[in-house]
């Protein structure tokens, strides 16, 4: 008998140190920094759904590459250099300026980072018109052109400025590991600041996140440091909880029992990413959200269930609006009802501005 509870023992410990060591190869590769072979690999596995609008999206990204952006750079709370662009309306400068000052408040200082002086190409809006900021957030393993390159010229002729950060290990962003919305809703608070003290404190932004991005911002909804300019969400399949999310991606992507892949997943996701999955939870920061929420989701989308936004919706307790868009994957509303898409998001601006 007691040979038999050893060789039990010896099976148990061995499945447990594999099972370690599967999660710890996963976190790395999931949550890992990009390498080229990574995006070389991405490229070749876009889903047979999508491959039609490749050609309308690679047109939208090499147009967006060839406007005149303004290349931009906050510090986050703990220390990376985070890159944006910012691309101006129609017509005007990315360092156009009028004589009347801004209006700087103590909360937007504290996002400029050191070394960098507020006052370069800053931004002064016309007594006329307060201008209108999109923050882009873009999604997992993207970055603020891969997503919103194809936003960009509706944004661009509707007369607002669009301004799109690399998030934290995406792009010309520091970092090693994705905050999965966790570290970067933060950050996005951060550049939120940053735009205040840039465009002045009677500026109106709208925090636009897709898929990951989506998380972020909603993540951002109820926090007490986000400021009052931040006058609604447009959020645009994102998921309503962390721990689900990728739980569900073990189950459907990768093949693996949720139990107990997940809770020695997440250990790593602790000690080295220095997040908690089970903190990542939209669904509970729009049961308190301080600004209006437009939910998007299209209902074909199997990365993120299409029921994540229905319970996001039905949890948030703020003014609301919900487009599903019929036959989108995911984060393919636009480009599959753009009309629709372009109608929810003007109306939307037009209640809240």
């Amino acid at each position: 008998m007691k040979r038999l509870f050893k060789r039990i023992a010896a099976v148990a410990t061995c499945v447990t140190a594999m099972m370690g060591a599967a999660s710890t190869y996963i976190f790395f590769k999931a949550f890992g920094r990009e390498t080229p072979a990574d995006r070389d690999k991405k490229e070749k596995k876009i889903p047979e759904s999508s491959k039609k609008y490749q050609p309308a999206i690679k047109a939208r990204k090499a147009w967006l590459l060839k406007q005149p952006c303004e290349d931009i750079y906050i510090k986050s709370y703990d220390g990376l250099r985070l890159y944006g662009r910012l691309l101006p309306p129609e017509g005007e400068s990315p360092s156009a300026a009028e004589s009347r000052p801004v209006t700087e408040s103590p909360a937007a200082a504290e996002s400029q980072p050191a070394g960098e002086s507020p006052s370069e190409g800053e931004i002064r809006p016309t007594a006329s018109k307060a201008p209108t900021i999109i923050l882009g957030i873009h999604g997992y393993r993207s970055d603020g052109i891969g997503d919103f390159a194809v936003l960009a010229p509706f944004y661009h002729n509707q007369g607002d400025y669009l301004c799109l950060p690399d998030d934290r290990a995406h792009g010309k962003s520091d970092g090693s590991y994705i905050g999965f919305g966790y570290h970067d809703h933060f950050d996005c608070i951060a550049w939120c600041k940053y735009l205040v003290k840039r465009f002045g404190e009677n500026c109106n932004i709208y925090l636009h996140g897709i898929s990951m991005g989506s998380a972020t911002v909603l993540s951002c909804c109820d926090d007490p440091q986000l400021p009052p300019q931040v006058r609604g969400i447009i959020a645009d399949c994102g998921y309503s909880s962390g721990w689900e999310q990728i739980g569900h991606v073990l189950s459907t992507t990768c093949h693996m029992p949720s139990f107990p892949m997940l809770y020695m997943y997440n250990a790593i996701c602790r000690i080295v990413g220095g997040f908690n999955l089970k903190d990542i939870r939209p669904i509970d920061c729009v049961a308190h959200s301080r600004v209006p929420v437009l939910f998007i989701h299209g209902d074909a989308d199997n990365y993120v269930p299409t029921t994540m936004v229905y319970k996001l919706y039905n949890a948030c307790k703020a003014k609301k609006e919900l487009l599903v868009v019929h036959g989108a994957g995911h984060a393919m509303s636009y480009m599959t009802d753009s009309k629709a898409y372009e109608k929810s998001v003007t109306g939307f601006i037009a209640k809240t501005e």
